[in-house]
């Protein structure tokens, strides 16, 4: 995509620079009119006119129509995603908006209404207004958009981390696609890649967390699920966070690549400096694998029987955890 918006920014600038020409020689190109004004096959200046302004138009529709690039990272919650986009947030000139969504309300579980002055969506939904839904994705839609042009034209990039456990875990019902991809694509092209991690441990740490919003509850659905979430990328999309804490440079670089963002290997003395929404794992400034939480027999059992589970190690080559003693 990025090859055909060079190609046509290319062509719009020979195109205006031949307007410019034109316009210079509009003097020169009246006289010679004037001079074969009495020829029947004679241009009028009027059809000049006509035609250097159907040029203009041309290359001003063309303009609107190509649409501005936003990059979105999409990961599970506990697979190491607030890491990996704190070191994304911390390349040169990127700005990450952190777990994005145009219409979840999980950040609404509390008794009482919270103060949240700027958040219209959220205070709509407290004042009950109509077709809030609809609503929150305009105004999520219109808000994405301000902020991407605006950073855009201060010279920075624009990350949305998408905030996909929404989309994927919430609810019996479960999303084809993503929410904010949904909401934004009318309006933008996108470059995109995705972060997994071992369901075996993301798994164990929503749990710990308390957060299985989903029903059935358990790990088989859990594995359906983040099938369901990964089978929208292609593999040169999807990035495991095992490899990210074994080279960090290398997959963050990668990331960069296909994001198209300016890389430097200064995120490492960085990242930890970073604070966004979603931060619930590990602190401090190692980026290291770190043992994974003894499980039950219960729990290996319960692994090892998941259908789900076999298909995931099979597609993205993970392996079996050991057996408990």
């Amino acid at each position: 995509m990025s090859g055909d918006s060079t190609d046509f920014k290319r062509m719009q600038n020979e195109l205006q620079s031949a307007l410019d020409i034109l316009d210079s020689r509009r003097p020169e190109l009246s006289r010679s009119i004037s001079a074969y004004e009495n020829n029947a096959e004679s241009l009028p200046i009027s059809e000049t006119d006509s035609l250097l302004e159907r040029c203009r138009q041309v290359a001003n529709t063309r303009s609107a129509a190509v649409k501005p690039t936003i990059r979105v990272i999409h990961h599970l919650a506990c697979s190491g995603g607030s890491l990996i986009s704190k070191c994304i947030a911390s390349l040169p000139n990127v700005f990450l908006l952190s777990e994005v969504h145009p219409d979840t309300t999980l950040h609404m579980w509390h008794d009482r209404p919270q103060y949240l002055p700027s958040d219209i969506s959220t205070l709509s939904r407290y004042a009950k207004v109509p077709d809030v839904d609809i609503l929150a994705r305009e105004i999520f839609q219109q808000n994405i958009r301000t902020t991407e042009a605006h950073v855009r034209r201060l010279g920075g990039t624009l990350v949305l981390r998408d905030h996909s456990h929404a989309d994927y875990f919430v609810s019996k019902d479960v999303k084809s696609e993503s929410s904010v991809v949904d909401v934004l694509s009318d309006h933008f092209d996108f470059r995109r890649v995705v972060t997994i991690r071992n369901p075996v441990d993301s798994y164990l740490s929503l749990v710990s967390n308390n957060w299985e919003h989903y029903t059935p509850k358990g790990f088989e659905e859990y594995c359906k699920r983040y099938l369901a979430f990964t089978s929208e990328y292609s593999s040169k999309q999807i990035l495991k966070y095992e490899d990210f804490v074994d080279k960090p440079k290398k997959l963050i670089k990668k990331i960069a690549r296909i994001l198209d963002l300016p890389f430097s290997e200064s995120f490492l003395d960085s990242f930890d400096t970073i604070d966004i929404t979603g931060d619930s794992g590990r602190t401090g400034a190692d980026i290291a694998k770190r043992d994974r939480r003894a499980l039950s027999r219960e729990e290996y059992n319960n692994i090892c029987s998941s259908k789900a589970y076999k298909k995931i190690l099979r597609k993205f080559n993970y392996t079996l955890p050991q057996a408990p003693e």
